[in-house]
């Protein structure tokens, strides 16, 4: 990585311990979704996310959110990383 050193402009230099970190939770987060969109009934398009509208939705959204907070942020967005990860987990 020395190589590439001269290429850094700011902030902390990653080490293995920071990527994995971030990979993690990249990981976390997939799996997060992809267990929402596998339930029975559930939505789930990148670009609404959970899609949730709606007075009863957005009542049974607030508890499922309860127990899964990785999935608060896509109440009505997808996520900008889904696509990469599915070239890296196919699916199938």
């Amino acid at each position: 990585a020395e190589h590439i050193c001269p290429l850094h402009i700011s902030g902390k230099i990653k080490d293995h311990k920071n990527v994995s970190i971030k990979w993690g939770a990249l990981k976390q987060m997939y799996n997060a979704i992809m267990t929402y969109h596998s339930k029975s009934g559930e939505h789930w398009d990148n670009e609404c996310g959970a899609n949730i509208s709606g007075v009863l939705v957005v009542e049974s959204w607030g508890k499922y959110i309860a127990g899964n907070a990785h999935m608060k942020p896509f109440h009505n967005k997808g996520w900008e990383f889904l696509e990469y990860l599915e070239d890296i987990f196919p699916q199938g």
